[in-house]
């Protein structure tokens, strides 16, 4: 190796940094279409119907990707948060000491981001990296998911709930998702699609789209799908509680009256 080889390179003029922004640019310049995606239209379906999902799949194959394109193209706000680098008080509220607690009480002061969220009215809530939240933190998110309180702060309707999470093999760190957090969830699992990178890769990716509902046809829609399920629990009783999740951290069927979201 000769010496000038060890020299350090000329620094970067203003000029060559602006040709290599607008490189950059034309790189993340892409556009979408309305093409056949399972999984895009299962979250999509999700999140309309207001039930929270949990996405499952092994690092790098796009969940996150395809959350910030659903909150686009749904026109909502995405809010991001990591689970696993949280306090359980960042969920759970923190205790602030005011005027004359014995009488007022002790209120739990909420985190910036959930303030933010109410502020907002309306927001894609993203829970990133579940699987590597420690015990005390999944605990609690309960009440973060089913009932979209955090500290003593309601979560407004507009607000949707999202996560993701890596199988405990990949994830780092990674713990089991406890019973009564998995079973909050719809649990989904998102795999690699080799023509939607394909085609991603060539700047078109799929776009997600709200299901179209018929105003007239809720009412007998509602009716059937009550009627199907309930005669199927007729037909197998002991499928209404007690069952076993197939495997640790996914979820188990029973019902959850209080809410209202059979799972």
């Amino acid at each position: 190796m000769t010496p000038s080889a060890l020299l350090p390179a000329p620094p970067a003029t203003d000029a060559q940094l602006a040709v290599a922004d607008d490189l950059l640019a034309l790189l993340r310049t892409t556009t979408t279409e309305p093409r056949p995606d399972e999984q895009l239209e299962a979250l999509t379906l999700a999140v309309a119907a207001d039930l929270p999902v949990l996405l499952w799949g092994e690092p790098g194959i796009g969940k996150t990707a395809a959350l910030t394109q659903l909150a686009a193209s749904l026109d909502l706000p995405l809010t991001t948060v990591i689970a696993s680098v949280h306090e359980p008080s960042d969920f759970s509220g923190l205790p602030i000491l005011g005027e004359d607690p014995a009488v007022r009480g002790v209120p739990m002061a909420p985190p910036q981001w959930a303030v933010e969220l109410v502020r907002a009215g309306r927001s894609l809530l993203f829970l990133d990296e579940l699987s590597t939240a420690t015990p005390a933190v999944q605990a609690a998110l309960l009440r973060v998911v089913l009932e979209r309180r955090v500290g003593a702060l309601q979560l407004p309707p507009g607000v949707r709930i999202v996560a993701a999470a890596n199988p405990r093999a990949s994830a780092a760190d990674g713990w089991e998702l406890s019973p009564p957090l998995a079973n909050r969830f719809v649990h989904l699992h998102w795999v690699h699609d080799r023509e939607v990178v394909v085609r991603g890769l060539g700047g078109v990716w799929p776009r997600a789209e709200l299901p179209r509902l018929v105003p007239e046809r809720l009412a007998e829609a509602v009716a059937f799908a009550r009627r199907v399920v309930c005669g199927f629990l007729e037909a197998r009783p002991t499928l209404t509680t007690g069952c076993r999740a197939p495997r640790p951290g996914a979820a188990a069927p029973g019902p959850r009256p209080a809410a209202g979201r059979p799972r």
